[in-house]
């Protein structure tokens, strides 16, 4: 068996690196990128310039930069093994990072068209035409891959007298590779931006033209480049010495706001950027930053820095409509549009201005996903195939081999549509339509001739049958702690605003980038009504003034581990006269027992349930307020199957066949009960009333698989007023015990496993000769994520000899996709879990033990860690 990973890959993991935090050191594990030889060096505080000195004229370190307003510290590059080792034992060192390298992720669809339906769905319009807000006065920098500074929609200047962009610098410019070691980087004058991402996010934020209308327009904006062009094969890409130099430039020039629609898929909030951000939140800016778009992958999939604490974390929401170019299918009798992705060959765009033949051909098995050769002549034609079964790569080589202009793949199951990656051995133009239009033309195909046509800058208006519920791709929580992970969300698919003049002028994008400006700008049109207004309370209002998002499937609320509060809602933020805290309920712990008191209601057997207390208080220090409570369950969703294993899509209670849905009671058995005895109550002015409510997870679902949540509704009214105003406190939980759901993928996954320097298992491990020649590594894939994982060699009387490569690493998120994580074993090993000391093992007979601290686990308690023991093999 051979694992689904490239043997380039794998090497580069057997030369990662290594961290100190607090005294210890600890790996990243394999599956994420760092730059080679490429280190931060955090100091104390209160370090002196001495111990800055020990590090600068190390002879084996070069300074690359001096990190100073978020953290003293600097970003180093090292020439020979051991040095980050070395620099962690010096007097005044906090901890030493290996510089992680990051990448931005969105989709892009060719089109433009009017924002007013968004606008008004998210109170924005009513906020500009009743109060005038429009950021002026407000302070917004943005971390991202620059902006297109001359476009007119955005100011067409840069730093001149009444220019909106008066903050800003290039930290990475043009040349950047982040597959190099040692990446070139020549920041230019001014942060133009040569991606697109960045001027994307920029008009949301900041357009003040007829084609788009950003949210806080008026607003003095600061464009911090931190993020390389990147091509049509790679994405654009940065490290974190890079985004922290930025950070750090934007506290500088003193920003209210700063957006980070970046990020790392289900990291800790522990990590680097995350620790950045709450320093951030620390000097009293409001952070804002993308939760991430790995949604497809289930939950836990929120990433860092959003998952820090204090920071707005942002999920995405369709787009009520789409405008893009279409894809024309005529015959003789009926003419129709088609949403269409962008072409996935960067140098073949999907034109076809005169109309051209499309038809659904069988290839040579008689299937029509064309994952075979075809038999018949395609010349002049376009190709209809059903997505599946292989390759996009595959299908359009068989397709242009038969001598095929085009292809078009229609997907074979509903959802999100993304333009299919293929490389230059594709020579024909390449897109993705939805399963229904796909299957349309291949019936109109099947009865006459039918034509394809598709120009540059034709548009057509898509309605959005999925316009205000959440996006496919946007990122779950909980975080490892089952904190939310998501604080609010906004519109971020199928998203028109500004690109870059080069590049277009206007372009529709999806991703929770794009959610991330439109929060930032309701934050900033907060600050602008409210001066005077924390960030904790920006945060908490933003959250519950939200409007829940409906969830198609159950009927029920989207789950809050993916929507936080829900679709943001400016016209209510602005008009709050209420603070909530906490603003959301994290259940991380629950008692097992029969209900007392008024509960006793539900079952007399014992089940889970939790206490949980909010302070609302009256801000309007004139008016009396009468509050009442009601509540909305949430969908209850899991991340397994029933074997235990990570699925790639999120299940409810409707598709789970472990589940009877059948009648109203068992329905009602899969949702959680909220009760409280003071939920109705009267709050003077300026006064705080405590609500306490208690809260039982679901009755009728599996213990340790499934997550549960909702909203507690709170109506308010105030006194001498008639309209009433609605505002929401998200909760949700786990379904059992959090600490005993396993971290490590079962059994069944073929992980964990003794693989070769190749990615190949090692079938017999007890025939494994292992050297420093022939070295091995274990693979794991993990479930959940883990505080810490550490992988040791046990010598044949069972006594532990060392830590192997990386074989001590805090922190470990989930595994996301088909990545996994190894730590090679050489012919050494580590002594101390510092992984400072190495000796060389001796001859003899050994096993591996990978050792996984289970969530909420306590590192000092053995039984606390789920354990793998490797076979026996031989070290010689």
């Amino acid at each position: 068996m051979r694992l689904a990973v490239s043997c380039i890959a794998l090497a580069a993991a057997f030369a990662g690196m290594s961290a100190v935090e607090g005294g210890e050191l600890h790996s990243y594990p394999n599956g994420v990128p760092v730059r080679r030889n490429s280190y931060i060096v955090e100091f104390h505080d209160d370090a002196h310039d001495a111990h800055l000195d020990t590090v600068r004229n190390h002879p084996s370190v070069k300074v690359k930069h001096h990190h100073g307003h978020l953290f003293k510290g600097m970003t180093v590059t090292v020439d020979g093994a051991g040095i980050p080792q070395q620099l962690s034992k010096h007097q005044g060192v906090k901890r030493v990072w290996p510089n992680r390298i990051h990448t931005l992720s969105s989709s892009k669809y060719s089109g433009k068209g009017p924002s007013q339906t968004l606008h008004e769905k998210t109170g924005l319009l009513k906020v500009a035409k009743e109060f005038g807000l429009d950021g002026k006065g407000v302070k917004i920098g943005i971390i991202d891959t620059g902006v297109d500074y001359g476009h007119p929609d955005l100011g067409g200047c840069w730093k001149e007298e009444g220019c909106p962009w008066q903050y800003g610098q290039d930290f990475i410019g043009d040349e950047y590779d982040e597959h190099s070691d040692d990446p070139v980087i020549k920041p230019n004058p001014t942060p133009m931006d040569c991606n697109g991402h960045g001027t994307h996010v920029s008009g949301i934020l900041a357009a003040r033209g007829t084609e788009v209308r950003g949210i806080a327009p008026n607003a003095t904006f600061g464009m911090y480049r931190a993020f390389s062009c990147g091509n049509g094969k790679d994405p654009s890409g940065s490290d974190d010495s890079i985004i922290v130099q930025a950070m750090e430039a934007a506290v500088k020039d003193g920003h209210d706001i700063i957006s980070m629609s970046l990020g790392a898929d289900g990291a800790w909030g522990e990590s680097l950027l995350g620790v950045q951000a709450e320093k951030m939140v620390s000097k009293g800016i409001v952070a804002v930053a993308a939760s991430g778009n790995a949604g497809n992958y289930g939950m836990l999939t929120a990433g860092a820095p959003a998952t820090a604490d204090g920071i707005i974390s942002v999920g995405a929401v369709n787009n009520w409509s789409v405008r893009s170019i279409p894809m024309t299918i005529s015959t003789p009798s009926t003419t129709f549009n088609v949403f269409k992705t962008n072409s996935g060959s960067p140098e073949q765009e999907f034109v076809f201005e005169n109309k051209t033949p499309i038809v659904a051909p069988k290839d040579s098995l008689g299937n029509t996903n064309g994952c075979n050769p075809f038999t018949v002549d395609l010349t002049n034609k376009v190709a209809l195939v059903m997505r599946g079964n292989c390759s996009f790569i595959e299908k359009a080589v068989f397709a242009q081999d038969a001598g095929a202009k085009g292809i078009v793949v229609y997907n074979n199951v509903g959802g999100s549509l993304e333009a299919p990656l293929v490389d230059e051995t594709v020579k024909i133009p390449i897109t993705i339509i939805s399963k229904d239009d796909g299957e349309n033309i291949a019936d109109v195909a099947s009865q006459g001739p039918t034509f394809v046509s598709a120009s540059k800058d034709v548009y057509a208006t898509f309605t959005n049958d999925k316009g205000g519920l959440m996006a496919e791709f946007s990122a779950f929580g909980p975080t490892p702690e089952l904190d939310m992970g998501v604080s609010v969300s906004a519109p971020g698919a199928f998203i028109w605003s500004t690109y870059p003049r080069k590049m277009g002028n206007y372009i529709t994008m999806s991703g929770t980038s794009m959610a991330t400006p439109y929060v930032s700008g309701a934050a900033a049109l907060l600050k602008q009504a409210r001066p005077d207004m924390s960030v904790s309370e920006i945060r908490s209002v933003l959250t519950n003034t939200a409007k829940p998002v409906e969830d198609p499937a159950s009927k029920l609320k989207a789950s809050p581990y993916q929507s936080g509060g829900g679709l943001l809602d400016i016209y209510n933020a602005v008009k709050s006269r209420v603070q909530i805290d906490p603003p959301v309920l994290a259940i991380n712990d629950t008692q097992y027992a029969p209900f007392t008191g008024v509960v006793h209601r539900i079952s007399k057997d014992d089940i889970r349930w939790a206490i949980r207390t909010l302070k609302i208080k009256n801000t309007d220090k004139t008016k009396g307020l009468r509050i009442s409570m009601d509540h909305a369950p949430a969908s209850s969703v899991t991340m397994f199957n029933t074997t235990g294993m990570i699925i790639d899509s999120i299940l409810n209670v409707d598709n789970d066949a472990a589940v009877l849905v059948d009648t109203e009671a068992s329905a009602k058995n899969t949702m959680p009960r909220v009760f409280s005895l003071d939920s109705n109550q009267y709050i003077a002015p300026g006064m705080t009333a405590l609500v306490t409510v208690t809260i039982a997870s679901p009755l009728g679902l599996d213990d340790n698989r499934w997550f549960y949540g909702g909203y507690l509704n709170f109506t308010m009214q105030w006194s001498g007023e008639s309209t009433k105003s609605n505002y929401v406190v998200p909760y949700a939980g786990f379904k059992g015990e959090f600490n005993k759901v396993p971290i490590l993928a079962p059994k069944s996954s073929g992980f964990p496993a003794i693989v070769n320097s190749d990615g190949d298992f090692i079938k017999d491990v007890s025939k494994l000769k292992v050297s420093a020649k022939n070295p091995v590594a274990v693979a794991f894939f993990m479930n959940m994520p883990s505080k810490l994982v550490t992988s040791e060699l046990i010598d044949s009387s069972g006594k532990p000899v060392g830590y192997l490569t990386y074989g001590y690493n805090p922190f470990i998120s989930r595994t996301i996709g088909s990545n996994y994580f190894t730590t090679p074993l050489y012919g050494s090993v580590f002594t101390d879990k510092e992984l400072k000391n190495s000796v060389n093992v001796t001859a003899g007979q050994y096993h591996i033990r990978l050792s996984a601290l289970k969530l909420f686990g306590n590192i000092e308690r053995p039984s606390d860690f789920e354990v793998w023991n490797s076979e026996t093999f031989t070290v010689e």
